[in-house]
């Protein structure tokens, strides 16, 4: 049977009402023939239009040489539990599916029936055609529909990705100690128990178990031999003919254990297939590592891009080792540096509990307030360096992060309280004294800082310092105006109480010497180049573990080829080349299972590898199809999966049972069930930390009205509402759609709709950290990042008409993800967890805290900088302060930071004030990044009709 597909155009007479919500066909036109994938397949695009045109076409099937004979045509989903009949239309010779209309009119049109939308138009997924010809029916073609708007790759890929995501779920749940089980343990494990199965089926082979089928057969007849009645019978009733029926009992293999056997060696040659090198699983896996590597490769120094030349020189051994060492050289001699400083420190280092008092000190009693995060008018420095431990802090008793209330001297006339009579002063300490520099230190550090805002502290302050030479008292110098300059000049601290609390220090040697190695900071020349020296060794660091991942995951496909290969050659054998598997067999142990020893080795493998496979829907859709669902929709399922997936496998979050996340993806999957997927939500946990992300929750505004955003993450501390993250899927092609609705949507929906957001529910009533879109189109931000960044938009100042602010940064964004590229959600996630709720000292990119190494310097200016280095992963990042105005910057290999363009691509833009964004001048930023975008089309006046 030749049969062939058209996309057609159906016109409709809107003139009569809907009979039975169809209209009579005023006329169709038949437009490009669609050719064939493979024999029975074709892959049709949606929103499918033809040159020029601004209305969508649809399919219409041509039965060339049975046209007359075809009684029925329909289109069923892949499970063929739901179908739609189609209509033949004889003038065209061409059967399509009709559109059903409602009764309600706009525009003199009929409006369509939005539950019955025809298949392929705006929906993507696998369907299959069948036709019924003289009362029998057969299916005959499978469709395709793709994404009209995404690459058939990045489309082919997100259905695949969800197959694998759900394996790992169902993988992950079996394994009580919670423990990532990766591709490399699965073929492993099938390895083992491939190897012992073949063992057994070899000596099977040789000697199977048969069973005796009576059979009729042909015989000669013989004068010698086993009297055999029924021929006698035969040969007088039918004398002279040369052969004569006779019955045997004939060993067959077609066992149901030998059939067992082989049906799980089709079922491991279907999953070893589906995990191969040649696999789109695969694929999409190194294409996502491969992306990763260039991205890291394109944000790096250029110092390494020039040592490299091209991202795939890391690949070779010697080149890496080379590079490497030279790198590592440029690095020791900074710590070699730091080092000198903290042995010269320590051997000079008093660690005397109560050392004597020092001549010329007078013992003071000093109070202050405390509240909140230190500006730059404070100049508050705490270090060593190679001119001993020091620390100074500047106070304005105008401002409210830190003020004198009062102090008091011990003098030979009695102790003597004082209150000061200007605005300003110093309090600083220079001693070797190191219980002295633990006390000081801790009141004040950034920790404390944070700490104290919104919460002020009173801290009280005893010790001893030198006087002030001039002065009217120890710490008081008179100026020409009747105030005083006050400076608090410590030699040593004898105790330090915060709110009534003493702070505690040490008594051994060890934490003291701790305190000095790992807490107070260095100051030393060529902080800033010690910096970019770490940052150039670890972002080589960064390209060699990804291409190792890369070279992990090809070994893995490769080792599941040779699995593959090595079950093909076992049905090649004799025993299963007759066996005819019309039906699939369940599992179950037989006698010959459990009591011939061969058969007994085969059970035990069989077993095991059935328990592997059972994790997997390869074997049951081995072609890993879904019914037609929306686009956008599926976009969204797989959204939803991936973030869950990247949080669980990638990120160290925790979910606590699979079986209702694995149920509701079981029903998309298996038979586009979405209705599992309404008020779908899940609890992840890290540690103190949880994560509610829900999918299109309902939150209740003011005045009966609600949204439905499609992702919502909400943050929890210790069961203690944090924050809460939106972010909506938006299926765009901004490329064809133009920037001006890439702006629109970052305006209506994730600033004005989600981002200024007033829930009545007290569930929702939580600071919104972050608002954005996420979509599938990468051009817009990875080629621009500058001009459409995707982790705060508002570095585009003139775009969206706005200032840069400490209350809008990195709050409005534009992320991107598909299967090939899901690290920019891991990006936004990070800084979710590290700018926006302080956790910045935790490896978001594996989750490790405590492997996490910390090493604090200090900037060029004094301010303290701190390096953080995961032993697990190898991540590194740096926390800073911009220079102008001291806001908070967490700079990594791949910055949710603006990057400046630069030779030094370590170096950021502040999303708070702009800092450290280039002086000389630029272009302005361009607002229109593709092609005038063409006339947009809407949907209810695109449908046929």
């Amino acid at each position: 049977m030749y049969v062939e597909l058209f996309m057609i155009k159906v016109r409709y007479d809107h003139s009569l009402k809907p009979n039975q919500k169809l209209l009579p066909i005023k006329s169709i036109d038949i437009g490009d023939k669609i050719a064939k994938k493979n024999k029975e397949e074709w892959v049709i695009p949606n929103h499918y239009r033809s040159q020029n045109e601004n209305f969508i076409r649809q399919i219409g099937v041509r039965f060339v040489d049975k046209e007359n004979n075809v009684e029925k045509v329909s289109i069923i989903s892949p499970d063929e539990k739901s179908s739609h009949n189609f209509v033949y239309h004889s003038d065209k010779n061409i059967w399509f599916e009709p559109t059903l209309f409602s009764n309600k009119k706009r525009k003199s049109y009929f409006l369509y029936e939005e539950s019955s939308i025809l298949t392929g138009l705006t929906n993507a997924g696998t369907a299959k055609l069948s036709y019924t010809a003289n009362g029998l029916s057969n299916n005959f073609a499978t469709i395709h529909f793709v994404p009209s708007s995404l690459p058939i790759e990045d489309y082919e890929e997100m259905i695949a990705d969800l197959y694998r995501i759900r394996e790992d779920f169902v993988r992950d749940d079996r394994n009580v100690a919670k423990v990532a089980i990766s591709s490399n343990k699965v073929v492993m494990e099938l390895q083992e128990q491939l190897k012992k199965l073949t063992t057994a089926i070899k000596q099977i082979n040789a000697n199977p178990h048969t069973v005796l089928e009576l059979q009729i057969t042909k015989k000669k007849p013989q004068s010698h031999g086993r009297f055999d009645l029924r021929m006698e019978i035969e040969q007088y009733m039918n004398p002279g003919k040369p052969n004569y029926r006779n019955r045997s009992l004939i060993p067959m293999v077609a066992t149901y254990e030998n059939k067992l056997i082989k049906q799980l060696l089709e079922d491991l040659i279907r999953y070893s297939t589906a995990m191969g090198s040649n696999e789109i699983t695969t694929k999409s896996l190194l294409r996502n590592v491969k992306n990763e590597r260039e991205m890291y490769f394109r944000k790096s120094d250029l110092e390494i891009q020039r040592l490299l030349g091209s991202v795939d020189k890391i690949e070779d051994i010697n080149t890496y080792n080379r590079i490497h060492s030279k790198l590592t050289q440029d690095m020791q001699r900074y710590l070699d540096e730091e080092s000198s400083i903290r042995e010269n420190i320590k051997s000079t280092a008093n660690f005397t509990a109560n050392p004597n008092r020092v001549l010329d000190t007078q013992y003071i009693e000093l109070t202050l307030e405390m509240n909140g995060i230190f500006t730059n008018s404070n100049h508050y420095y705490h270090h060593q360096s190679i001119q001993g431990m020091r620390a100074q802090l500047k106070y304005d008793r105008r401002e409210q992060q830190l003020k004198i209330r009062n102090y008091a001297i011990e003098t030979p006339f009695g102790r003597i309280p004082q209150i000061p009579n200007s605005h300003f002063g110093t309090i600083q300490l220079g001693s070797n004294h190191v219980q002295s520099q633990i006390r000081l230190y801790k009141a004040f550090c950034e920790e404390a800082q944070i700490q104290s805002e919104h919460r002020p502290r009173t801290i009280y302050i005893r010790g001893f310092v030198r006087p002030q030479p001039n002065g009217i008292d120890a710490v008081a110098t008179p100026r020409l105006d009747n105030y005083y300059d006050y400076t608090f000049d410590f030699v040593q601290i004898s105790s330090i109480h915060v709110n009534g609390n003493e702070i505690l220090v040490p008594a051994d040697r060890d934490s003291l010497l701790a305190f000095l190695y790992n807490e107070l900071p260095v100051m030393m020349h060529g902080a800033d180049q010690s910096e970019e020296a770490f940052m150039r060794l670890k972002q080589l660091e960064k390209l060699q573990a990804l291409t190792k991942y890369k070279e992990e995951i090809h070994s893995a496909a490769e080792e599941f080829d040779e699995l593959r290969e090595t079950a093909q050659r076992l049905l090649e054998l004799p025993l299963f080349s007759t066996l005819d598997l019309n039906e699939r067999l369940p599992i179950r142990p037989t006698q010959v299972f459990l009591h011939n020893p061969t058969y007994r080795v085969a059970w035990q493998a069989v077993k095991r590898i059935k328990h592997e496979l059972s994790a997997t829907l390869y074997i049951e859709q081995y072609q890993r199809q879904i019914s037609t669902g929306k686009v956008e929709h599926i976009f969204e399922v797989w959204t939803l999966y991936k973030i869950l997936h990247l949080l669980i496998k990638e990120m160290g979050w925790r979910l606590d049972g699979y079986k209702d996340v694995t149920s509701c993806l079981d029903n998309y999957l298996l038979i586009g069930n979405q209705k599992g997927l309404q008020n779908f939500s899940v609890t992840l946990s890290w540690q103190h930390w949880q994560v509610e992300l829900y999918y299109e929750p309902k939150i209740d505004l003011p005045f009966t009205q609600y949204l439905t955003p499609d992702f919502v993450l909400k943050f929890k501390k210790n069961n203690r509402s944090m924050g809460i993250g939106v972010l909506d899927a938006k299926y765009r092609n901004y490329n064809s759609q133009g920037i001006e609705q890439w702006v629109e949507d970052i305006n209506d929906i994730a600033i004005n709709k989600y981002g200024n957001m007033q829930p009545i529910d007290s569930k929702w009533q939580a600071p919104i950290l972050a608002s954005g879109i996420i979509h599938s189109d990468i051009t817009i931000s990875e080629n621009a990042e500058d001009k459409y960044n995707p982790y705060h938009v508002m570095y585009n100042e003139t775009l969206f008409n706005t200032n840069l602010s400490n209350e809008k940064a990195h709050k409005y964004g534009s992320i991107y993800m598909i299967p090939s590229k899901t690290y920019v959600f891991k990006n936004w996630f990070r800084l979710i967890m590290e700018y926006h709720l302080g956790e910045h000292k935790v490896c978001w990119n594996c989750g490790e805290a405590e492997e996490v190494h910390e090493r604090q310097l200090l900037t060029q200016g004094g301010y303290p900088k701190y390096y953080y280095t995961c032993k697990k992963c190898n991540e590194f990042w740096v926390k800073v302060h911009c220079r102008s105005n001291r806001h908070k910057l967490v700079k990594h290999m791949n910055n949710y930071h603006l990057q400046v363009e630069s030779r030094r691509k370590w170096y950021v833009i502040c999303p708070s004030c702009g800092d450290g964004r280039p002086t000389q001048a630029a272009p302005p930023l361009i607002t229109t990044l593709f092609e005038p975008p063409p006339e947009l089309i809407d949907l209810d006046d695109d449908i046929p009709w």
